[in-house]
């Protein structure tokens, strides 16, 4: 058993080869994504991030190189791409627009049912995927086109986390919500991780998500792999994701403005709530870390 939920191995795609539409979306990128916890991807527009996710449960395949889920290649004798799609459970940008059905239970059913489960294990999947995003049961003989955005884009995720993917997979799961969709749906999907124990990976532009709720990150720029690393070792390379056109989380400047007139405040911040913690202890006379 591979201690590695999802592996890359010198892994290279190309779109329009042959044309003038020539592009490499990605260049013999080769890193692993441990299981069991929450791995952030980021990277500008075209770096390769959403080529990367749709590799992962065998939507696109590689045309050089091998992606495997838990030690077995995508396409191989031991891994079907039809059980890897089953394995690894893709939410797409804008979840909420590939809903259909009459009422919110059958959308969120609607994968289980093509799965071939019996109806009760469907209802109590409907039932489980439904708190974990953090709605009542109450919605679930509602149409989904008579909820709110952040509603729909939940009813999304739960129809996915219905299938009980091992790992879960999301490509800016908070796009186009407002601060409080954002924190909302974040948070459902980091407590979704940490009471199952799912590997889950996320594709996001908001370098204060991937602070707050990932543990790694692994960092893409013209289909290559620059870094992969711990959240706060990556943001530690400010100078390198600034060469590639990303920043490190908003509150960063800040702090180092504070270091800079003299406040004696640790330098490796990143999120509202460290910044937080630290000026109380500040105010409350705590030793420092200058």
């Amino acid at each position: 058993m591979s201690e590695y939920a999802i592996s890359f191995r010198d892994v290279s795609y190309v779109y329009g080869e042959g044309t003038p539409f020539f592009k490499k979306a990605l260049d013999h990128v080769s890193f692993d994504i441990k299981e069991g916890i929450i791995t952030g991807i980021i990277g500008h527009t075209g770096s390769g991030k959403s080529t990367l996710l749709q590799m992962m449960n065998g939507l696109l395949s590689p045309h050089k190189g091998q992606v495997l889920v838990k030690g077995n290649a995508i396409g191989s004798k031991a891994l079907s791409k039809r059980d890897a799609a089953f394995q690894v459970g893709l939410v797409f940008q804008y979840p909420e627009y590939q809903l259909f059905e009459e009422t919110v239970f059958k959308d969120i059913a609607y994968g289980p049912k093509n799965k071939g489960l019996g109806e009760d294990e469907i209802k109590e999947r409907v039932k489980e995927a439904i708190r974990f995003v953090g709605l009542s049961e109450d919605v679930l003989e509602k149409s989904p086109f008579e909820l709110s955005g952040g509603q729909k884009r939940r009813v999304a995720i739960a129809g996915v986390l219905a299938m009980r993917p091992e790992i879960l997979v999301l490509d800016e799961p908070a796009a186009g919500l407002d601060p409080r969709g954002r924190t909302e749906i974040f948070g459902n999907i980091y407590n979704y991780q940490k009471r199952t124990g799912t590997t889950v990976i996320i594709v996001s532009h908001s370098m204060e998500d991937m602070a707050r709720y990932a543990e790694e990150l692994a960092v893409m720029s013209d289909g290559k792999l620059m870094m992969h690393d711990t959240v706060r070792k990556v943001f530690s390379q400010r100078d390198l994701l600034e060469s590639i056109g990303l920043d490190v989380p908003g509150i960063t400047p800040v702090i180092e403005r504070l270091r800079a007139l003299g406040m004696p405040i640790k330098e490796d911040i990143f999120t509202v709530e460290e910044a937080r913690e630290e000026l109380l202890r500040l105010l409350k006379g705590g030793s420092t870390h200058a």
